[in-house]
């Protein structure tokens, strides 16, 4: 009972930590011009384009406090470490788009014994080439269903609650306060992403929810919860691929003299809503999130009683 307070507690007080060290990061990244041009705002708009590295420190730090008092498995205090390496190098250097599917998808072949199985995916495709598909899908997503201020701090938050609760559920305390630890950061680093945004999460953050999220739904066997949560990120993906040869160009939303959004070439969810007369950035963020948040409140209101 000490142990479940103790990794409570410190759940709790990370979200101020995580305020007060991206308060600061905001400020050095501003002073060493570590920024980025906001493309949805009218001039030059700039935000620190790294925001996301406190909250990645401290998740990792909160992570291996949890496994000490709550003996969490091995597998969710190694992936964080990983995953925003990976997000690092990529915000650095920048890699290409078959580097980020088969670098994100190698933890889950490597740790694959530490992952319940898929049924039948696992059957009919062997556990580990399951894991693998469905874990690079995940992580990949999470990192380009991206662009608008709150987004994707937004979207993973929603999941990670989600399932966290999901777990709670299912008895599976240490899976729940991992995820509820997540979600606590990814909402007090909302203060600083949420329109008009001071720092954007950057592919640190963007790599590290995805990877934590999808191993913690594979460790607990939430699979298809994960499936149903990231439908809007899957309807995102298809779209992208029907325009396969515009989406390589990269050409972002546009926006008009009145600050309105312009639809991009390619397709994508967000695109889809902008046509469909969602043309401003808050507006359009508050749509997709409530997409997800829709999804999420489908899944709680079945919980068994």
């Amino acid at each position: 009972m000490i142990a479940e307070a103790a990794a409570l507690l410190t759940t709790l007080l990370s979200p101020i930590a995580n305020l007060v060290a991206t308060e600061r990061w905001i400020t050095i990244s501003e002073r060493r011009e570590l920024l980025s041009r906001d493309l949805h705002k009218l001039g030059s708009v700039m935000a620190a384009r790294m925001g996301g590295v406190p909250l990645a420190l401290i998740f990792i730090i909160q992570a291996s406090i949890i496994s000490m008092l709550l003996k969490l498995p091995a597998p969710l205090v190694l992936i964080p470490i990983f995953f925003s390496s990976l997000g690092l190098l990529d915000d650095l250097i920048g890699l290409g788009n078959l580097e980020k599917i088969l670098l994100s998808g190698i933890p889950f072949i490597l740790l694959y014994e530490s992952f319940p199985i898929f049924e039948p995916f696992s059957s009919l495709l062997t556990h580990q080439l399951t894991l693998f598909l469905f874990g690079t899908y995940y992580v990949n997503s999470t990192n380009t269903f991206a662009g608008f201020n709150g987004l994707e701090a937004g979207t993973s938050l929603i999941i990670s609650s989600t399932l966290s609760i999901l777990m709670l559920a299912k008895g599976e305390l240490a899976g729940s306060i991992y995820l509820l630890s997540l979600s606590l950061l990814l909402l007090s680093f909302l203060r600083y992403n949420w329109y008009p945004a001071r720092a954007f999460p950057g592919n640190i953050l963007t790599f590290l929810c995805g990877g934590v999220i999808a191993a913690a739904s594979f460790r607990y066997s939430l699979y298809w919860e994960l499936v149903v949560l990231s439908l809007p990120q899957g309807i995102d993906f298809l779209l992208k691929l029907l325009s396969w040869g515009r989406t390589r160009e990269k050409i972002p939303t546009s926006i008009s003299e009145d600050g309105k959004l312009v639809a991009p070439p390619n397709l994508s969810l967000p695109s889809l809503l902008i046509r469909l007369g969602v043309r401003e950035e808050r507006s359009l963020v508050i749509s997709l999130l409530s997409i997800e948040l829709s999804l999420a409140l489908l899944l709680l209101v079945n919980l068994p009683g």
